[in-house]
């Protein structure tokens, strides 16, 4: 599925654009814009990924060309192309790497024209490389959940067929003792009743994945009081390894596009909303490594002075530490870096308030932070 959203402040010619792209079965049409400073707002905060964005060229507030760049700078994986009146852009379209230069009124063979283009360039790119061909989709971050190569996601018959198998996907493979299981996800219930628990659930999750023809991957032993792991008879796309994958390459080369596309993986985060109490610890190292990922983010923005770009990545990771004296200290000194002088005095009162019973005010000196922001980054 080609996830596209398109931006254009004419309403009609937007419509338009969408029912077209609707047509398409291969089409997922995630949002029509008619403001470009809606439309990125909204783009640096989306955590499902974006295929292709269609820009309209004259636009108020923000040329396409310009929100092109800030595109390119803040999604670098997303593919563009122009919807406009005017041939004249043409070259500074593909300035930008444009994918296409389609001039209005835009017909469906037009339209069809461009997708054969981005999924040749997609498959030039190696966009994808890390997805199977054939196989299943595991997302971890956000809710758990598996996908099969036609889209479909597994139902769980209850909730804890569901828990159990993101349990057992969690140890990679590796058998985890009945005692463990009982422990971790029916904790402090009967013994009895437990095992009774664990040997319905184990019963009904392989019914729920032998419907979708997944048969054999829970694996049984009786060895010291038997146990269970979880092994994938096809090959699978993990988002929590790309995500790893990702974070590794960022690492060793520095290059922003791994760590944009890291924090994109990452989304609201692993096994986000399930309540499993045994994912904590996993939780705390892969937050710690996306906070790491936001704040070299930012500061790399901010060193090229693209603060407007850095103040959502910035707001990510406040969110993330809400009492921390430093971060706070951060985020005024960059709002003063955009010039937003009475945001920075608004937002220092208020985390004043706010750290006002902890020690972590040592940093949030307005004054300090007013004579030189940029030391802070």
């Amino acid at each position: 599925m080609i996830r596209i959203v398109a931006v254009d402040d004419e309403l009609p010619a937007l419509r338009r654009v969408g029912k077209l792209l609707e047509s398409f079965e291969e089409v997922q049409v995630c949002g029509l814009f008619d403001k470009s400073t809606v439309f990125l707002e909204y783009i640096l905060t989306e955590p499902e990924p974006i295929d292709l964005v269609l820009l309209d060229m004259d636009m108020p507030t923000l040329h396409g060309l310009e929100l092109a760049r800030r595109l390119r700078e803040c999604r670098p994986e997303i593919h563009i192309a122009f919807l406009t009146a005017y041939e004249e852009f043409a070259r500074e379209a593909f300035d930008v790497e444009a994918l296409d230069y389609l001039l209005k009124p835009v017909l469906k063979e037009d339209l069809s024209r461009m997708i054969s283009r981005f999924l040749k360039r997609s498959r030039r790119d190696g966009e994808g490389e890390n997805r199977p061909e054939t196989g299943i989709v595991v997302n971890s971050f956000g809710p758990f959940t598996i996908t099969m190569d036609n889209g479909v996601q597994i139902k769980f018959r209850n909730s804890k067929g569901k828990e159990l198998l993101a349990y057992l996907h969690h140890h990679r493979g590796k058998p985890v003792s009945k005692a463990q299981i009982m422990e971790e996800i029916w904790y402090g219930r009967d013994v009895e009743r437990t095992q009774v628990n664990l040997h319905s659930t184990i019963y009904q999750l392989r019914k729920d994945l032998e419907t979708c023809g997944l048969s054999g991957l829970i694996e049984q032993t009786k060895i010291a009081g038997g146990s269970y792991s979880l092994n994938w008879s096809t090959f699978i796309y993990d988002d929590v390894v790309a995500y790893e994958n990702e974070v590794n390459l960022f690492k060793r080369t520095l290059s922003l596009t791994h760590a944009l596309r890291a924090v994109q993986h990452y989304g609201g985060g692993y096994l986000s909303g399930g309540g499993y109490g045994w994912a904590a610890p996993r939780q705390a190292e892969l937050e710690l490594s996306y906070a790491e990922l936001l704040e070299a983010i930012v500061d790399t923005y901010v060193r090229q002075q693209r603060y407007d770009i850095a103040l959502n990545p910035m707001r990510k990771w406040a969110e993330l530490f809400p009492l921390s004296g430093r971060l706070h200290a951060k985020m005024i000194a960059l709002l003063l870096l955009m010039n937003r002088d009475a945001d920075a005095r608004a937002y220092h009162e208020l985390v004043r308030e706010l750290l006002d019973r902890t020690e972590d005010l040592s940093e949030i000196d307005f004054v300090s932070l007013s004579a030189n922001p940029s030391a802070l980054f």
